[in-house]
């Protein structure tokens, strides 16, 4: 899913009316009917039931009038709370609020915060209702709110069993970048009007809706499509996009050499979860470099891939130039060890070699040491570090990096020129031009050390499979979550391992290629109080 900046929308929205001819009258009562559709879908026909809008005097006021006025048309008993000053509303707004007002309906307005008797009684009415729509203010804002429209974005934190509705974003979500604008609505739904915006996405932004659904307002999904995105949601269908191809009529050859330097003594459990990740991935051959002591644990063991010792040093020169031939992916790091001969040898296998490298782990402290070891293989990098690596590589803190997640992993996309990964429970996937793509759904089932070398592995297959480093980042880290959903669904979010995550990716693998849905996706956000059984 294509996720664009707040500035393109707009742009979008005044080409449209330009164009077209479209007034922005008209585009307000589309999206306020979609609203409102999205509404009566979820809780049925209103029935006498109870509805409350809380309507600010912009654009986002003027779609909350249109939901009023429709769903009073389809039997709720509507009460409307305007926010701000009335005589500053926007034209298109003051359209729908004339409108609205000539159906039978009435609105108070607030210019300021409401006094203790008057906030009971919208409280009251908030409690009684079957749906809550927020429409106080919708993208522009990018400074903390002010009341009196803080003190009512901070009603909907989540206490009301009714269906919270935003409008395009939560009030108070800074829409370019997630930012929470001192406080901000808690929605059970997010309707947003022609893409979605970044700040859904970003920071805190993931952390106040559940569910996502794009109106169409007139815009030309050709113009929308053309238009470069900031940001791509990763789901099922984008996963289902970057597949490589699988001709019938290939062999290993076709299909890729990784070449998985990994593990070390007491740690050779990460070269297995990484290569086993790898040939469960689609690669057509696999070769895993590790130390002598694990290469004798595993060769003759381990049919599904061929196993070398290898070491750092300049006598091994040879020996790696040898083991880098036919290869066309590298995958270092995982349970490799940090010491001197582990440093030696990441700075020989990014020198020479002239293939994509995934550098995970151990070989990303060994890069944090000698930054320099980057150099060149610029542009055919990929990094997946978690919050903890990552702060390391700027010379941080995990508080740092997980206050600007998006900037932290941009910023070494850019110093390393490699394609960055950002782990945790919203992955990042982040190319040194500034796109970027995310995974928005947390899941505790994949917090185990060992869950990271099985991703690891996955996009090391995809980047042999001949994927660019960004294009396989993302399809890599899409597997890997569907996966994880896998996990919990069998196993609960404890009882999982990294090595069931590996057994499981056949499904997923399988599921996409075959078109099928490819595993449910979760709502971004577990935690929202659950709503009434009218529901």
């Amino acid at each position: 899913m294509r996720i664009l900046t707040p500035e393109q929308v707009r742009g979008l929205d005044e080409r449209t009316i330009a164009t077209l001819g479209l007034e922005g009258a008209l585009l307000m009562e589309t999206a306020g009917r979609a609203m409102a559709r999205a509404i009566v879908d979820r809780v049925g026909r209103g029935d006498g039931r109870w509805v409350t809008v809380l309507a600010g005097t912009g654009n986002n006021g003027g779609d909350g009038f249109v939901v009023a006025r429709v769903l009073a048309a389809h039997g709720f008993r509507v009460e409307v709370y305007g926010v701000g000053d009335a005589g500053r509303m926007t034209p298109e707004t003051q359209t729908h609020f004339k409108a609205m007002r000539a159906c039978g309906l009435d609105c108070r307005f607030f210019t300021q915060a409401p006094r203790p008797p008057e906030l009971q009684g919208i409280r009251r009415s908030l409690g009684r209702s079957a749906a809550i729509v927020d429409a106080l203010v919708g993208i522009g804002p990018t400074e903390d709110l002010r009341d009196p429209l803080a003190t009512f974005a901070a009603q909907l934190d989540g206490r009301y069993r009714g269906l919270v509705v935003a409008a395009d974003v939560p009030s108070g979500l800074c829409a370019v970048d997630g930012r929470i604008l001192g406080v901000a609505v808690k929605a059970h739904l997010v309707v947003t009007m022609a893409a979605p915006k970044a700040g859904l996405f970003l920071g805190k932004g993931p952390e106040l809706w559940e569910e996502l659904e794009v109106a169409d307002i007139g815009v030309p999904p050709a113009w929308i499509e053309a238009v470069h995105p900031c940001g791509e949601r990763l789901d099922v269908a984008r996963a289902r996009a970057l597949l490589p191809a699988r001709p019938d009529d290939g062999h290993k050859g076709k299909f890729g050499h990784v070449f998985v330097v990994a593990g070390s003594p007491g740690k050779g459990g990460a070269a297995l979860l990484c290569a086993g990740a790898a040939m469960r991935s689609g690669v057509g051959l696999c070769t895993v470099g590790t130390s002598g002591e694990i290469r004798a644990r595993l060769e003759g063991d381990w049919p599904d891939a061929m196993v070398e010792a290898i070491r750092g040093g300049a006598s091994e020169i040879k020996r790696i130039e040898k083991l880098l031939q036919r290869k066309t992916a590298i995958v270092a790091g995982p349970g490799l060890g940090t010491g001197a001969a582990e440093l030696d040898l990441v700075g020989r296998l990014l020198a020479m070699s002239t293939v994509a490298v995934l550098l995970d782990a151990d070989a990303l402290t060994v890069l944090a040491t000698k930054p320099e070891l980057a150099q060149p293989a610029a542009g055919r990098l990929v990094l997946t570090p978690h919050p903890g690596e990552m702060a390391v590589l700027l010379d941080s803190t995990v508080e740092a990096v997980e206050a600007d997640r998006l900037a932290a992993a941009h910023t070494v996309a850019q110093r390393f020129q490699a394609v960055v990964v950002l782990k945790g429970s919203r992955t990042l996937v982040v190319a040194p031009d500034g796109d970027w793509a995310i995974w928005p759904t947390p899941n505790a089932a994949l917090a185990k050390g060992g869950s990271g070398d099985v991703l690891a592995g996955i996009i090391g297959a995809l980047l042999a499979q001949g994927l660019s480093c960004f294009h396989a980042a993302q399809l890599g880290v899409s597997v890997h979550a569907l996966a994880g959903e896998r996990l919990r669904a069998e196993f609960g979010e404890r009882a999982g391992l990294p090595s069931d995550l590996t057994q499981l990716l056949p499904a997923v693998w399988r599921s996409l290629e075959d078109s099928a849905t490819g595993g449910v996706e979760s709502s971004p956000n577990r935690s929202l109080a659950p709503r009434s059984g009218e529901r």
